[in-house]
């Protein structure tokens, strides 16, 4: 996020529309550019409309790069250049060339801008992956990311001049960070808006069902949490996990490759229980599983089990748990 200036209050709409900041609140909005902003127009009620119609000029210009091919811009843009540079066989009184150069300037001075945008906006880049498929992406300052099965991996393609390295994740995915010269932080962000800043570190980060999980493998990671209470940011150390769920957090230790062996195909079980087992299934392949006996989700077991498809992950559970799984029109019944 960049730094903002303090004289927001003296700007044009000009200025708010080249500005980094306020281009980033406009698309790429986060809980800490909507509190700057909702307090800034409190604070100045007689700018907001100039706000936001740089505000929507922004909007405007986003949206023309999809709709407007590169072909088309230089056309328009050589057209003007024509217009602002008339053959000399063209004649007009001075009044009519006055009005028509001002004119002119003007409208290459607004698609100067246009260009300006569609050249210099950061595009967004997104992964995407189905159930039973994971990824591995090498982020643009060559830190990597595993992504887990159905989840979804989005950021900008160019971090340069960004106060941080930022990232959103639905789903589940292992980060590797690499720490830069310049101590860019790096940022991740659940859809529960918790905020996961590091320098250079690896860690894990599930976030599904209005949960978010952080486990920490090593270095250090700063979590702030959307709450009220003083202790709305902590520090972890590695081999914490820290849950967020129903706006309260807990932060337990545990052993880290318990909640990161999937990125090597393999899950580690210690005395973990049928129901988690189940839980992970439905996430990760999208199944529909029935259980006849709810007292069955208790057992526990420990050991290793190698991931693969999903009826291959079904009868390992058979297996493990001692409990008769069928497989009936696309639907798991556990008996």
């Amino acid at each position: 996020m960049n730094h903002q200036p303090t004289d927001y209050d003296r700007f044009s709409s000009h200025d708010f529309v080249v500005d980094p900041f306020f281009k980033e609140w406009v698309l790429y909005p986060d809980p800490a550019h909507e509190e700057f902003w909702r307090h800034w127009k409190n604070a100045n009620p007689t700018k907001i409309q100039t706000l936001e119609e740089a505000r929507a000029l922004i909007l405007n210009l986003e949206k023309s790069k999809f709709e407007m091919k590169q072909a088309e811009l230089l056309s328009v843009w050589s057209a003007i250049q024509r217009d602002i540079n008339p053959s000399k066989e063209i004649k007009s009184s001075s009044s009519k060339r006055s009005f028509f150069l001002f004119g002119s300037v003007a409208a290459s001075l607004i698609l100067g801008m246009f260009f300006w945008y569609w050249y210099e906006l950061p595009s967004t880049i997104e992964y995407k992956t189905g159930y039973g498929e994971t990824m591995e992406i090498i982020l643009p300052d060559s830190s990597t990311v595993n992504l887990n099965s159905n989840s979804k991996l989005t950021f900008v393609d160019n971090w340069e001049g960004q106060m941080a390295r930022e990232i959103w994740i639905e789903g589940e995915a292992f980060f590797s960070v690499v720490h830069k010269s310049d101590h860019q932080p790096f940022k991740v962000m659940s859809s529960q808006n918790v905020a996961i800043e590091v320098l250079g570190t690896e860690f894990n980060v599930f976030n599904r069902s209005q949960e978010t999980e952080v486990v920490l493998t090593s270095g250090m990671v700063t979590l702030s949490f959307p709450v009220k209470d003083k202790e709305g940011k902590i520090l972890m150390n590695p081999g914490d996990l820290v849950e967020f769920k129903e706006s309260k957090f807990q932060r337990k230790k545990v052993n880290p490759s318990l909640y990161t062996s999937w990125k090597d195909k393999v899950i580690h079980l210690d005395e973990t229980s049928l129901g988690e087992i189940l839980k992970m299934a439905r996430d990760n392949y999208g199944i529909e599983i029935e259980v006849q006996d709810e007292e069955l989700l208790l057992q526990t077991a420990s050991g290793s089990m190698p991931l693969g498809d999903s009826e291959n992950f079904m009868d390992q559970i058979s297996k493990i748990f001692n409990v008769e799984i069928v497989n009936e029109q696309n639907k798991y019944l556990i008996k």
